[in-house]
């Protein structure tokens, strides 16, 4: 596995998500780990090995979940999306690629191929890059944005071309691993744990 180091800076902002789009190209290569001073290198799909953040969610300590989603709520069978220990699934437009980690300082997660605006605390990440994405993640009831230069929620390819992302996980069908579930939408992928999460688009991207 991949070691890399998650730098960046992770913080809980609120935005409105009516109406946000999920994307609008997906020529750029994927994306895996947080931080703006590594090595500049092609951002490619793989499994991950969890490093730690250098810095914590804002908004207090990160507290165990509960009320967590039933398995009953899952509208496909989470096996298959399985690679390994993991589970990975990318949206019907692939510029969402998203991957249950559930390790380490991973957890779920969810990485845009290309976005359109950024969260103002991270207007450093310049995601013209091909070494730079923006990604959002839910670890033990706390949510934060990340800025990634590797694929950590990104499933190898599944479709026999080299894109990564993992199977399609198509719009109003939700996925539950461990408690956590994401739900494919027009309007981006939210996923959500014990009430705490994220809804990720290319136009808008919210932490709650």
């Amino acid at each position: 596995m991949k070691r890399a180091i998650l730098a960046g800076l992770a913080v809980l902002v609120a935005f409105g998500m009516s109406g946000c789009g999920e994307d609008s190209s997906t020529s750029s290569p994927e994306v895996t780990t947080a931080v703006s001073t590594a090595p500049e290198r092609p951002i490619t799909p793989g499994t991950p090995e969890p490093a730690p953040p250098s810095a914590e969610p804002t908004a207090g300590e990160a507290t165990p979940p509960t009320d967590l989603p039933s398995r009953d709520d899952a509208t496909v069978d989470a096996r298959d999306f399985q690679q390994g220990n993991y589970y990975y699934f990318q949206s019907p437009t692939g510029n969402i690629m998203c991957g249950f980690i559930n390790e380490g300082e991973l957890g779920t997660g969810c990485q845009l191929r290309t976005t359109e605006v950024v969260p103002p605390e991270l207007s450093d990440c310049d995601t013209s890059r091909a070494d730079r994405a923006l990604a959002a993640q839910v670890l033990g009831g706390a949510a934060r944005f990340m800025c990634v230069n590797q694929g950590f929620f990104v499933g190898s390819p599944t479709d026999g071309t080299r894109k990564g992302g993992g199977n399609v996980l198509e719009y109003g069908e939700t996925i539950i691993v461990r408690g956590t579930a994401c739900t494919s939408m027009p309007t981006g992928v939210r996923c959500d744990q014990a009430g705490h999460g994220f809804m990720i688009a290319a136009d808008k991207q919210e932490l709650f």
